[in-house]
């Protein structure tokens, strides 16, 4: 199937309608230039094909349409910010739990790593997370190990993980392609992630649980998840719409949702150029004028 704009497909026709027109007055052209040059004939009206309107009835049978769209990153600022926090929150809290040892005894172990945010206390300092002598004499009980109270603290955390999501949240809205924004999330969230980490003091432990860094690929593919499913289409529009020039196929390969009629009226007017110089200050101004 032949597809072309239907820009083209009107346009053509219409310039091939006005290329008639003007091979007629050419032949009217040699016609009077040669009653002109005959003594009988120089009496007579040179025949001259005129149209004063025409009528078209023109099928259109579409074939296409392209649409051009722009993608735009849609999540509020704020929310990014919730989510992203809450994601490295969760990361934090599995650690921490994972280093109480909960698994080998429970009875040690708080729900403050639940009821406090990680966004809201400092880092966990070496000292604070170290224990007294005589807390480790207590915490072994019949041979096992009692799991550590987790530390915590009102002092506010460090700026650099919100600057660093804010500056993370800006390159995803200003995303040359929302589409793809995989490389700009794993730098970003690798940024964020490591700074959390380091700040709380579970890097050692973090590479002891997660030796293929097992931790940041989940995170960090649900993060690129959530960014995807707030990439929407902002604005669409249409680029041309294409149409089959063969109108033999028209009745045999169209539908009622597929078909549709142009019709157009070209009405012939003269066009008369004219100079006319102003009076007051000399100056000769181009008209036009139609009949």
């Amino acid at each position: 199937m032949s597809n072309i704009t239907l820009a083209d497909y009107v346009g053509f026709i219409f310039s091939e309608i006005n290329r008639a027109r003007d091979h007629a007055d050419k032949v009217a052209k040699e016609m009077a230039i040669a009653y002109a040059k005959d003594d009988v004939l120089k009496h007579f009206s040179v025949p001259r094909f005129k149209v004063p309107e025409m009528e078209l009835t023109i099928p259109v049978l579409i074939s296409s349409a392209k649409f051009s769209t722009t993608l735009s990153f849609a999540m509020t600022q704020a929310d990014f910010t919730s989510f992203i926090q809450n994601r490295v929150n969760s990361c934090i809290q599995t650690l921490l739990i994972r280093r109480s040892n909960v698994d080998i005894d429970f009875t040690g172990i708080n729900n403050a790593v639940f009821d406090e945010p990680v966004f809201g206390r400092p880092p966990v300092s070496v000292e604070s997370s170290l224990p007294t002598a005589g807390e480790s004499m207590l915490r072994k009980v019949r041979g096992k190990r009692i799991a550590a109270p987790l530390p915590t603290t009102n002092r506010p955390l460090s700026t650099s993980i919100p600057q660093a999501i804010a500056k993370f949240y800006q390159l995803l809205v200003a995303n040359a392609d929302p589409s793809k924004p995989e490389n700009i999330a794993q730098v970003s969230f690798a940024e964020i992630f490591n700074a959390a980490i380091t700040e709380h003091n579970l890097l050692a432990e973090y590479r002891a649980q997660y030796p293929q860094n097992e931790m940041f690929k989940q995170a960090l593919q649900e993060v690129i998840q959530k960014i995807k499913d707030n990439t929407v289409v902002s604005q669409s529009k249409m680029e041309n719409l294409l149409v089959n020039p063969e109108t033999n196929v028209v009745k045999s390969g169209s539908t009622d949702a597929t078909v549709f009629t142009i019709k157009a009226k070209i009405m012939e007017e003269g066009v008369f150029v004219k100079t006319v110089k102003n009076e007051e200050t000399g100056e000769e101004e181009l008209l036009v004028e139609f009949e």
